[in-house]
């Protein structure tokens, strides 16, 4: 700890001490008392604090050190975390770290710009794109939505780290990553997973030109590598085994990606950053768990349900309709969620219709939930 931290100003050796504290009681916790997103024990490993310390040491010179690593180990610790063991561990991390000169007020407080590449998010400075930032008029932001969008930008304040966005579907996992894009000015690109995704779709292929002649024409990731876009992998549990076995160099820490077919590795541009999305394995059908080696290249952050009260808020100030449709909208997806969960002959019935009014409350967008109903036919029979 001492190498990654005591050339920064304001380390001490006490500082040192409650880090090492807050760890072994995360260790103890996680064996006992806590619970990530999948209701299952966490891991806390030496490389967990490690990435908090890389985190402290990216942000120190702007946030001050104490501040720096209050953050790095709120990035590590608490974001895998279902909401009851995310509060626990919250109460462990801020009753350690929250003391002078760090105060909870200062957490609140946006430091002065580094210099113009950077864009203000509460009291984050995310690193700006090549695009002019702007503000979404149509993203509504509630408590919950708050709270998730300040671990995501915690993440990104260094910029150093994968995120993997695990929740239930249309907990607006992709949607938080749209918002945040526009808002720093990223332009955004998104592969949707399958069973049957290839990697060339990825990586890229030979194809012909107008001549006739074979080139190699880049797929989305490399591209999105290259000029240094985001990029969304949805559904990465659904995925191949090929297409997660690639991803391995570029989730490391020197962010590489290798192309076989031209036998090139590409380094990725400072500005590229790598979101994947899943829902929880067990709850959908088709996904698989990730191995835990997998898992730990990324910084995953548990997205729970939106509260039903939200949800309300979100329809009635997006789409404009009465307070009164919003409710009634929000109580038949429920009722769609309790036959889903209780009248197996009806289940697929009920599996696409709930689908559908959570895409509609979540996003307000009709068109989107429409292709719920047109992935496949719908048949008034159990599933197996």
């Amino acid at each position: 700890m001492r190498a990654y931290l005591e050339p920064y100003s304001g380390f001490t050796p006490e500082l040192c001490q409650r880090l090492v504290s807050v760890y072994r009681a995360a260790r103890q916790k996680a064996h006992t008392d806590l619970r990530d997103g999948s209701n299952m024990r966490p891991h806390f490993s030496l490389r967990t604090l490690c990435r908090a310390l890389i985190h402290a040491q990216v942000l120190a010179p702007v946030y001050s050190l104490p501040r720096a690593l209050y953050e790095g180990v709120c990035m590590s610790f608490l974001t895998q975390l279902n909401l009851a063991s995310y509060s626990e561990m919250r109460a462990l991390i801020d009753k350690a770290l929250i003391r002078a000169p760090l105060t909870k007020a200062k957490l609140d407080h946006r430091p002065h710009q580094p210099d113009k590449g950077f864009v203000a998010y509460e009291s984050y400075w995310l690193r700006r794109g090549n695009q002019e930032p702007e503000q979404p008029k149509d993203y509504i932001i509630t408590p919950t939505i708050k709270r998730q969008l300040r671990d995501v930008a915690r993440v990104l304040a260094s910029g150093k780290f994968p995120i993997l966005l695990q929740g239930p579907t249309s907990s607006g996992k992709t949607s938080m990553v749209g918002y945040l894009a526009k808002l720093t000015g990223h332009k955004l690109v998104r592969i949707n997973n399958h069973e049957h995704t290839d990697i060339q779709e990825y990586l890229g292929s030979y194809v012909a030109d107008e001549n006739g002649r074979l080139s190699f024409q880049p797929g989305v990731l490399v591209q999105a590598v290259r000029n240094g876009h985001w990029i969304v992998l949805d559904e990465l549990n659904l995925a191949p085994t090929d297409v997660l076995e690639a991803l391995n160099r570029l989730l490391d820490d020197n962010r590489e990606l290798y192309i076989p077919e031209t036998q090139e590795t590409v380094r990725a541009h400072p500005n590229f950053m790598l979101f994947a999305t899943q829902n929880p394995p067990g709850m959908y059908g088709g996904r698989k768990a990730l191995s835990r080696a997998f898992r730990n290249r990324f910084i995953e952050i548990h997205f729970s349900e939106i509260p039903h009260a939200e949800l309300q808020v979100i329809l009635h100030k997006r789409s404009q309709i009465p307070e009164s449709r919003a409710k009634l909208l929000v109580q038949v997806m429920l009722l769609a969620r309790t036959a889903l969960e209780q009248e197996p002959a009806f289940t697929r019935v009920a599996l696409l219709c709930y689908n559908m009014l959570a895409e509609i409350c979540m996003h307000c967008d009709v068109t989107l939930a429409a292709k719920q109903l047109r992935c496949r036919p719908v048949y008034a029979t159990p599933l197996h």
